[in-house]
């Protein structure tokens, strides 16, 4: 991820904040997740208007330890006005806000129907063909699930024939749909991509993770998936060419192994990632995909365990795809897409056998590799997953 959009602020300058309660809530070009904040104190000014995007690592709010405080953090913002726009300020008079003007604000934005919601809220929403528009928080100042399972559960205790309680679902992609199709045809018309594909001999792969599933150590078990982003990982340490990006007109090597890998979580596909892969033994790796994988179902992945990225692995063998081309996940230069594992023919010598096969295709950015680099490198992969005994050193 390299950049992101604040979807809707969930406290005002010159309210209190406490340490872990959420602020506001982001939106990627993966996710839209809630943030919480890092320290308690107050809301000094916001930085940011919601829905502009800008660069991660760009400051957003300012927090204070005391109410006091805002007054000279305005006029220090008001110094610099000429060179920061979009700013929310708190005064005085906004930080010693009182009940009556807190419901106020909220009946009025109440009555244009833009009370916020928490994505899940939202997600649930679309999938029962809730309205948004039509409900109220019953608590606080943001609709929550249990808001739209309420008023759904009232709703239907209020049908009858020839009606519908309940609006349709609104037609078009949902905004994190149009984020990552604005997101990919970027990634297709900016990258030049080529493919390049292999069809691995995967009988030893099979035995291999049999017997990694036999050992103690297996914890979970052992998944095709550890293996692919194993081999990615050893042949990007092996590679260091090929871990690298495409910025300001220039190659950009990095520094550290960090595997990415698709997990569709509901109707989202996110992308978390494997820190200093190439480093973990086979049974720590699996043991953090396994982590990882379950919070990005339970919804529950940090912005930073989703960041960065030097290749990325799509493991479609799971929902029986033979074969895929993937469009990039950028900035990254390669990325491997894994068909399904399947007994097939194949030439073995001077007889035909039936084998366990899998097809792996290869993304590549062609202002980073060229074609011999690029066959290099799935050659590699396709060695190590044939041979698979060397994942171990």
């Amino acid at each position: 991820m390299t950049e992101g959009s604040v979807t809707s602020w969930l406290k005002r300058p010159g309210e209190s904040v406490e340490k872990g309660e959420v602020l506001f809530t982001v939106e990627t070009d993966k996710v839209e997740m809630e943030v919480e904040s890092p320290a308690a104190g107050y809301l000094g000014a916001i930085l940011l208007e919601p829905k502009k995007t800008v660069p991660t690592g760009t400051p957003i709010a300012v927090i204070v330890d005391k109410p006091e405080e805002i007054a000279a953090l305005a006029a220090r913002i008001e110094s610099l006005h000429d060179k920061v726009s979009s700013v929310a300020i708190a005064t005085p008079v906004i930080a010693s806000v009182t009940e009556s003007s807190s419901q106020e604000a909220n009946s009025l934005v109440s009555e244009r129907g833009e009370f916020p919601a928490s994505p899940r809220a939202r997600r649930l929403a679309v999938e029962l063909g809730v309205d948004l528009r039509h409900l109220k928080p019953a608590r606080g100042a943001r609709i929550v699930e249990e808001d739209v399972k309420r008023w759904r559960a009232a709703q239907s205790g209020h049908l009858t024939t020839g009606t519908a309680a309940i609006c349709e679902p609104e037609s078009g992609s949902s905004r994190v749909r149009r984020i990552v199709a604005d997101r990919m045809t970027k990634s297709f018309q900016r990258a030049p991509h080529f493919y390049l594909g292999v069809e691995v001999n995967a009988s030893e792969l099979v035995r291999f993770r049999e017997g990694l599933n036999a050992s103690e150590r297996a914890g979970a078990g052992f998944g095709f998936t550890d293996l692919f982003v194993k081999a990615l990982a050893k042949t990007l340490c092996e590679q260091p060419g090929v871990n690298a990006y495409w910025t300001d007109g220039q190659v950009v090597k990095r520094k550290s192994v960090d595997i990415a890998f698709a997990v569709q979580a509901g109707e989202l596909l996110l992308v978390p990632v494997i820190r200093n892969a190439a480093a973990l033994d086979l049974f720590e790796l699996s043991k953090c995909r396994h982590e990882l994988t379950e919070k990005a179902r339970l919804g529950k992945l940090t912005l930073a365990e989703m960041e960065g990225g030097s290749a990325t692995l799509s493991n479609l063998g799971t929902v029986a795809i033979d074969w895929c081309q993937a469009i990039l996940n950028p900035p990254q230069s390669v990325m491997i897409a894994a068909g399904q594992i399947a007994r097939r023919p194949m030439v073995i010598g001077d007889r035909v056998e039936a084998c366990f096969t899998v097809t792996l295709t290869l993304s590549v950015d062609h202002r980073v590799l060229d074609g011999v680099a690029g066959a290099n490198f799935l050659r590699r992969i396709k060695e190590l997953l044939e041979y698979p005994q060397g994942l171990l050193l």
